[in-house]
């Protein structure tokens, strides 16, 4: 799989390969081993990057569910992983629907779950999609295109305290401020905003001159706490989290990649309250693997950018 990414510097566009981050170590934290007869599911399927190498490592037994909420990224992984498709069943839903997923495919348990936090280049590689602002296109950044309200209604339906509000909480952004002030203003003089290179150019100019060239661009943070708000992505997180270790089998792993500090915080929160018996089930004891998280080797991140934000923690079920 190939994607397009902007480098930093010239702002020109290059190809590059797709790759999922940290396969190593997804490996290894799942204790997948070769002819292992086990279950796994990788509840964040995107492109299959994780799957594929999860089926291949336990061949010829090992098994894998693969789940998503993006149909169109499920064809692009099922046509990747034909090859295993008879260790493979591939479901369409979302974090909270995992527990029915289960029962539907008549399992009460696996050894493994992956969560994968990180937008697919399936999403962010197509201008339709509404995902990035390097490439216009309608402002929709929903991962699942046939269910609730896009990024659009949101800027343009909410007030100004609710977009600050959103953008500071979920994406962390100090000129949250200015950055909503300005979208009621563009509302109120120029009309509906629905398109993506409009929100670019609106945080573009609400952000002081001096700090619009630094690492990331102004309006990394506004989409991506939009983005987050779109597809209710934190309580999607807990509930799916919370799913997995009541399905997880005596000796099974939970393995969860974060890419920004909201999400890694939550992960870090539910790992520490579960392994200390706080809300977890009273006759399950769970071991945090790691006190700090894992990090991408500079070898990987040399060759996968993406990568260079990735944190991997870790949780067995130990009782």
């Amino acid at each position: 799989m190939t994607q397009r990414e902007q480098n930093e510097e010239t702002g020109e566009e290059k190809t590059i390969i797709h790759q999922p981050v940290m396969v190593d170590a997804v490996l290894a934290g799942l204790d997948c081993k070769p002819g292992t007869d086990k279950l796994y599911v990788d509840c964040t399927l995107g492109l299959g990057g994780h799957a594929e190498a999860i089926l291949t490592e336990t061949a010829p037994k090992g098994k894998l569910i693969g789940i998503d909420r993006d149909a169109g990224a499920l064809e692009q992984a099922k046509a990747r992983l034909k090859p295993l498709s008879d260790r493979l069943h591939l479901e369409k839903g979302s974090f909270r629907e995992l527990i029915h997923i289960m029962k539907k495919l008549n399992y009460e348990e696996a050894n493994g779950f992956l969560f994968d936090f990180g937008v697919s280049s399936y999403q962010l590689d197509r201008p339709e999609r509404g995902f990035s602002f390097q490439k216009p296109g309608p402002l929709d950044m929903r991962m699942d295109v046939e269910s609730g309200p896009t990024a659009a209604d949101l800027v343009n339906r909410l007030s100004q305290k609710e977009l600050k509000d959103i953008i500071q909480k979920f994406g962390e952004e100090r000129w949250a401020t200015p950055i909503s002030r300005g979208i009621i203003q563009h509302r109120s003089e120029q009309g509906r905003i629905l398109r993506t290179e409009e929100l670019e150019q609106i945080v573009w100019r609400a952000v002081p001159s001096r700090f619009r060239h630094g690492r990331i661009h102004p309006a990394t943070r506004t989409f991506q706490a939009l983005r987050m708000v779109v597809n209710d992505e934190m309580a999607q997180i807990e509930a799916g989290m919370a799913a997995a270790i009541s399905l997880l089998a005596l000796g099974g792993r939970l393995v969860v990649i974060s890419f920004h500090s909201i999400e890694d915080r939550a992960v870090k929160q539910c790992f520490k309250r579960w392994s200390q018996k706080k809300e977890a089930p009273s006759s399950k004891r769970f071991i945090n693997l790691f006190k700090k998280p894992q990090r991408a080797e500079p070898s990987e991140i040399a060759q996968n950018r993406r990568a260079r934000s990735a944190k991997l923690r870790v949780l067995e079920r130990a009782a």
